[in-house]
């Protein structure tokens, strides 16, 4: 899934942002119904299974498409089979910390539709799915946070693919089954409470910038609280 990866430097109180970028290519394998769709999900590499799902998600989610997921897409575009493709869409990534779980969740998910449609697995589309594969690569930025105040400033200058790393991407690395943010913020700042509410968001409603603009709120919430809460208490 990826040639060259930093994974983010943080010590007790420092946030280093981190970003990623990748490289797709075509793999040369192919599916025309469901079947051989779902030899290929069980045979192809960890990355294969990236690119259609996490990148996938990347880049559909920006532009409102029905389904967010490359298997989903093609399955009711061109086999027309929207019950399973909803199935297929529904899987919600931020529960996944390994590909492998991933992978298991959609064939279990295509071998239970198959027990209850066995016909839907004889249709041959006119347009095959392409396999694709991603090389991904995660760098380190120039970007440090050593208080929620910094990351607040900060969170308004990183780009969507920072933002789509940490918040989504790194759970593949960490193995956490949490966003970056809210564990340093839990763990580092002991700010349980706003942790939970950000771990809470539902990346399946919000695009990238919406999604930054939720978390935004959501800390300029508690930051408005905390001063509100000192002004009252006045000088000691």
């Amino acid at each position: 899934m990826k040639d060259n990866q930093d994974i983010p430097i943080r010590d007790e109180h420092v946030f280093q942002f981190s970003s990623s970028s990748s490289l797709e290519k075509l793999t040369g394998h192919k599916a025309y119904n469901i079947e051989e769709l779902l030899k290929l999900i069980k045979s192809c590499p960890d990355s294969s299974i990236f690119y259609h799902t996490f990148s996938a998600f990347r880049t559909l989610r920006e532009v409102h498409v029905p389904y967010a997921n490359g298997f989903a897409m093609w399955i009711s575009r061109d086999l027309n089979e929207e019950a399973l493709a909803e199935k297929l869409a529904t899987i919600d990534l931020t529960e996944y910390n390994t590909i492998e779980t991933l992978r298991n969740r959609i064939i279990e998910t295509i071998e239970a539709y198959r027990d209850q449609n066995p016909k839907a697995f004889q249709k041959s589309a006119d347009k095959p799915f392409y396999l694709l594969d991603v090389t991904r690569i995660v760098y380190l930025t120039d970007k440090f946070a050593y208080d929620l105040k910094s990351f607040r400033q900060l969170l308004d200058t990183i780009s969507v693919d920072s933002l789509y790393f940490h918040f989504i991407e790194s759970r593949l690395y960490t193995h956490l089954e949490s966003d970056d943010f809210s564990t340093w913020i839990e763990q580092s700042l002991n700010l349980e409470a706003l942790s939970q509410k950000i771990r809470r968001i539902d990346i399946n409603v919000y695009t990238l910038e919406e999604l930054r603009e939720k978390i935004v709120q959501l800390i300029d919430e508690y930051l408005n609280q905390t001063n509100h809460q000192s002004m009252q208490r006045g000088p000691l």
